[in-house]
């Protein structure tokens, strides 16, 4: 065993009701690091990309980053991989706060769950004892619930990941919530539908081992240098969390609108944005393990003091579930995001979800008969609480239908139903719009898991934020395809180190590039890393998954961008992104790639950076 990490993962096999400990070869850590990519290395290793989602052959996968549960800050995130239920490819959803540190303080660097439970059960891990556990009792209950008593069943301070009813009745966008109250999730591509197949309720962990540090004084010094002036980098993120950037993305043209029809929001932003929440509601800012930015909020509802503190919303909460939808009522938000986390939903393809429906239900694609009775419209927070609960318990024909996400949705409907949907591979947008930033087009189109802003964070820096060791030191045209391929390609590949790492996305503002992450990683494994061996590492694990892709049948027509983003203008300023511009930048991006036409990487790239499957990432 090195720094770093533990060497171990534990097996559980669902179907045999048995547990077991494996060893992962050094090289492996150093090839892949942690998180996504350990997790993309083992669903490689040992699933198969031609089952079907929900087939108990479908390995789900827990891994911490290589720097969770360290003290660098900004590093307390985890990776939940497995084929998804909702696009079929590799599917992958972070989550930060206190857990994945846990796992590792367990002595295990990722669990791997396969096979499926005849009935519901959770696992308890407690250092190196594991235990399946009976979860009948759990079943039917949401994820706050279930966060308290098994809580009470194992250890007050356990560590809980759980699923609600979403999860049970295969919701293909199911997110696994994490921590009670809390809500915190892992909530893209649908991975909670997978633990509910495998009828897994629950993963408690509480640990006690430390992790092994190369240079621990060193480490911290490292810590306190780069910690300095952090509110100056993180700005209302410190004062009102995500939720103080509506209003910004709002002015933009970034934030998605009506089912991404409409341009104008900004009363809307205003009276369900940052400064309404604090008005309305008590609010304790917080942040994740070891993270000195406090950039999410515990509410506490002042008119019900004996309510229980629950998890604010946050930026894309607030699009997906308000202005997606038209609703701008505050509490109405709140309370749709509260059902979401209970439920256990991915808020940002639900809200587009439902917009859709509301869409196509405006243009007679859907009729009462086809919802059960149900007038869909905009702008009505108690109808989108009620499709919410209707959607998490598959209910009567209209929660079937939105439970199965918009692309499938569409398909269903037919009659050119699929031209209302905005989603790439079926992932649904999040709220930021391609045609204010035109390298989030191809950030979407190009990446593993569909259309994710965090897979690449472009925009960012075409908003101004420097990466200095790529010679981004300014702000970009963001309505320019000049350039663009090559800095999504450089940020798909840094930001899966950040994955890799378990270091929060947002510390991009910060500057933190390929330098300081080698250096990160050098404190703390006693690895000799330049900063070409460390982008090296992320083209390999984004090549992985991309090669995973590929073997589920995915070619360049999958690749692709939504009708409404290239067809129809936002507003004067904001306007489509020529298909042109588009077809161009994604050619560009497969050549800097060595990609074919079809967007397989070639033998040589293959060869390059040493990618094999199965690669023998266990010792005998």
């Amino acid at each position: 065993m090195g720094y770093g990490y533990q060497g171990r993962i534990l097996v559980v096999d669902l179907t045999k009701g048995a547990t077991h400990v494996r060893t992962i070869r050094d090289d492996v850590y150093r090839r892949y690091w942690g998180g996504s990519g350990l997790g993309v290395a083992l669903l490689r290793e040992m699933g198969d990309p031609a089952v079907d989602a929900y087939d108990p052959r479908n390995p789900l996968i827990f891994a911490p980053g290589l720097l969770t549960g360290t003290t660098l800050p900004g590093v307390t995130r985890m990776s939940v991989c497995a084929k998804a239920p909702l696009t079929g490819v590799f599917g992958e959803a972070t989550v930060g706060g206190t857990w994945g540190a846990e796992l590792k303080f367990c002595g295990f660097d990722a669990i791997v769950f396969t096979g499926a439970a005849a009935s519901p059960v959770y696992l308890w891990l407690q250092n190196d004892v594991a235990e399946i556990r009976p979860a009948e009792h759990l079943w039917g209950k949401d994820t706050y619930e279930v966060n308290d008593l098994v809580q009470a069943e194992t250890e007050p301070r356990a560590r809980v990941a759980a699923i609600g009813v979403a999860g049970e009745h295969r919701v293909k966008f199911a997110a696994v919530m994490f921590e009670g109250v809390l809500g915190r999730a892992a909530g893209r591509t649908g991975l909670g539908a997978v633990m509910g197949a495998k009828r897994l309720k629950a993963v408690a962990v509480r640990g006690s081992r430390g992790i092994p540090v190369k240079d621990p004084k060193r480490l911290l010094e490292w810590n306190a240098r780069i910690t300095i002036d952090l509110g100056s980098k993180f700005g209302l993120f410190a004062k009102y969390g995500t939720t103080g950037g509506i209003e910004l993305h709002e002015e933009r043209g970034a934030l998605g609108v009506k089912n991404w029809a409409a341009a104008d929001f900004k009363n809307g932003a205003r009276r369900i944005g940052g400064k309404a929440i604090e008005q309305r509601f008590s609010a304790k800012q917080s942040s994740c393990n070891a993270c000195p930015t406090h950039c999410w909020v515990i509410l506490k509802d002042p008119k019900h003091p004996e309510a229980p503190a629950g998890r604010g919303p946050e930026y894309e909460n607030l699009g997906s579930l308000g202005s997606m939808v038209l609703v701008d009522d505050v509490e109405a938000v709140v309370r749709a995001n509260e059902l979401a986390n209970r439920h256990g939903m991915d808020t940002i393809s639900l809200g587009n979800t439902i917009a859709f429906a509301i869409e196509a239900f405006e243009q007679g694609l859907l009729t009462e008969h086809d919802t059960g009775g149900i007038r869909l419209a905009w702008g009505d927070g108690a109808l989108l609480a009620r499709l919410i609960e209707l959607t998490a318990r598959r209910e009567g024909p209209l929660g079937d239908l939105l439970a199965e996400g918009s692309r499938a949705a569409a398909r269903r409907i037919g009659r050119g139903a699929d031209q209302l949907t905005v989603e790439v591979k079926g992932l649904e947008f999040p709220m930021h719009d391609p045609r204010a930033f035109w390298s989030s087009g191809l950030n979407y189109a190009a990446g593993a898991r569909g259309a994710c802003h965090l897979e690449a964070m472009a925009f960012a820096v075409e908003s101004g934020v420097s990466i200095p060791e790529f010679g981004y030191n300014s702000k970009l045209s963001p309505f320019s395809a000049d350039g663009k391929a090559e800095l999504v390609q450089r940020m798909h590949d840094l930001l899966g180190l950040y994955n890799a790492l378990g270091l929060c996305k947002f510390w991009v503002r910060h500057s933190f590039g390929p330098v300081w992450l080698a250096q990160a990683v050098g404190l703390v494994t006693g690895w000799d890393l330049t900063a070409d061996e460390s982008m090296q590492t992320g083209d390999r694990i984004f090549t992985a998954k991309r090669l995973f892709n590929v073997a589920t049948g995915v070619t360049r027509k999958d690749d692709s961008i939504p009708p409404r983003i290239v067809g129809l203008d936002r507003n004067e300023k904001v306007r489509r992104v020529p298909i042109e511009a588009f077809e161009r930048m994604l050619n560009e991006y497969y050549q800097l790639r060595d990609w074919d036409p079809e967007g397989r990487p070639s033998a040589t790239v293959q060869e390059r950076l040493g990618i094999h499957a199965p690669e023998a990432l266990f010792t005998a």
